[in-house]
């Protein structure tokens, strides 16, 4: 019932097919990579001149000083959004030097106004939080379905984390940790580089280019051995159109579906969700499991529509798994 994108590090696997265009093909934040391309010249032509690379400096005494925490509380949600702008981030992911897999997400608000945290993935996966109705719509293989995480304080931190982190999004930050291991500036640029490590034992290095307010401009991860893992652009004043289905289904012109979510043990608060009519719903829970009867005996699944493609009002009995102990 459960459903996770791959938005952590160990997730991406390098057996997907060769080479897959960054997405979100219609949006001005597109990543694209360009072939470097190079103009012989003759000796009459040009003189030959020495590349002296970029040229480096130290940072300031403040700028040397920044911690991982700082750089997290600069990029924060509520910080990148105080300007009026919405911002985009766009990751691609290398094996060698082919692009296997890409991200999109984007914090602001859509072209209807409203606030929106959004996930795409190069396989065509949307993943559109609906924050008035506390629930997600979702697009796979572009078929359209409903996510709801019944659990009030999982789907709070779900939506706190997107908002709040969503710059960082590539690494595990619960159950990683990431020192910085050098400040300094190169061609004017501040450039911060951070160590990685999450709880397989993996290390992966970061290089981050800010802004003088130490805004994330874009940053590049490396692998242990110093392959390029990554590359990571955030822009500001991105712009973000709802995919027409999942407008039509959020007017819900054809009326809505009730559906009633009841915890047999009393320790979460019951919620109702009004959902399109013809739309399936999928749950994701972490302690509880789901059932279609008030004695827990049958585990819940979502019912055929009627011949009209409407899915009928329901409800759904949550019940503690057996596996999970409270003091």
């Amino acid at each position: 019932m459960k459903r996770t994108r791959g938005i952590k590090l160990f997730v991406i696997s390098t057996v997907l097919m060769a080479v897959l265009t960054a997405c979100g093909s219609d949006k001005d934040d597109e990543l694209i990579l360009i072939p470097v391309t190079t103009t012989e010249a003759t000796t009459t032509e040009a003189t030959t001149t020495e590349d002296l690379g970029p040229s480096t400096e130290e940072a300031g005494e403040k700028d040397s000083a920044i911690t991982v925490q700082q750089l997290r509380d600069a990029n924060r949600g509520d910080m990148l959004l105080a300007g009026g702008l919405s911002y985009g981030l766009n990751t691609i992911y290398y094996s060698g030097d082919k692009e296997v897999f890409s991200e999109y997400h984007f914090l602001g608000f859509d072209d209807q106004g409203m606030y929106a945290q959004v996930y795409e993935d190069s396989d065509g996966y949307i993943k559109l939080l609906d924050m008035s109705s506390n629930y997600w719509y979702i697009v796979d293989d572009k078929q359209l379905s409903i996510l709801i995480y019944p659990e009030q304080l999982v789907g709070a931190a779900i939506i706190d984390s997107n908002h709040n982190d969503m710059v960082f999004s590539f690494l595990d930050i619960d159950s990683g940790t990431e020192l910085v291991q050098d400040v300094y500036r190169r061609d004017g640029e501040l450039i911060v580089e951070t160590l990685y490590g999450n709880a397989a034992g993996e290390n992966y290095y970061v290089e981050y280019t800010l802004d003088d307010n130490w805004m994330v401009q874009e940053y590049n991860c490396f692998d242990k051995d110093g392959n390029k893992f990554s590359y990571s652009k955030v822009t500001p004043g991105a712009s973000y159109a709802i995919p027409d289905m999942v407008t039509e289904a959020k007017a819900m012109a054809d009326g809505y579906r009730t559906v009633n979510v009841t915890f047999t043990d009393g320790a979460q608060l019951d919620s109702t969700y009004y959902t399109p009519l013809n739309v399936p719903i999928d749950l994701s829970t972490i302690e509880y499991v789901a059932y279609s009867d008030a004695g827990c005996t049958t585990p819940w699944k979502e019912v055929e529509p009627d011949e009209a493609g409407v899915y009928k009002d329901v409800t759904i009995y949550m019940k503690l798994a057996e596996d999970v102990t409270r003091e």
